[in-house]
């Protein structure tokens, strides 16, 4: 009996270490304000510091949310992905910048739906610099189930 009371307890304890975390609430805990970029000759909302969640770039992580279209954007192969609906997401609502990433998909995903909720797993980049990007990018990332 002690023998599988000590099986369940070391195959949960590997169960919980092996879990990914929600990225939600990692970039969560970065603080914004303002950084001038100079090719858009303006200010605008960047991180003051990724000093507390560095630890988290080139790791695993999990995002459940929404996509969001980008059939407009000329070159663009990613997904931008929110944590809140279309009408309340960052680009069209009042969300922060905490709330939307880029999803790099390690294959491409032909067919989605803006409205229905999709959970992706990947690797966590962190943009220091490229106004042109997100601050948050989820690499070599896949579908995972909910």
């Amino acid at each position: 009996m002690k023998y599988l009371f000590f099986c369940i307890a070391v195959c949960s304890g590997l169960h919980l270490k092996a879990q990914v975390p929600n990225g939600w609430s990692i970039f969560e805990q970065v603080e914004f304000g303002k950084k001038f970029f100079k090719s858009y000759g303006m200010f605008m909302p960047w991180p003051k510091s990724f000093d507390n969640i560095k630890q988290w770039e080139g790791k695993e992580v999990i995002l459940s949310g929404y996509i969001i279209p980008t059939a407009d954007a000329p070159g663009y192969s990613g997904l931008i992905l929110s944590k809140f609906t279309y009408t309340q997401c960052f680009f069209c609502g009042k969300a922060g910048l905490a709330s939307v990433a880029e999803v790099i998909m390690k294959k491409p995903m032909k067919d989605y739906k803006i409205d229905r909720p999709y959970v992706f797993k990947g690797k966590l980049k962190l943009n220091e610099s490229d106004p042109d990007r997100l601050i948050f990018i989820l690499e070599e990332a896949i579908l995972a189930d909910m």
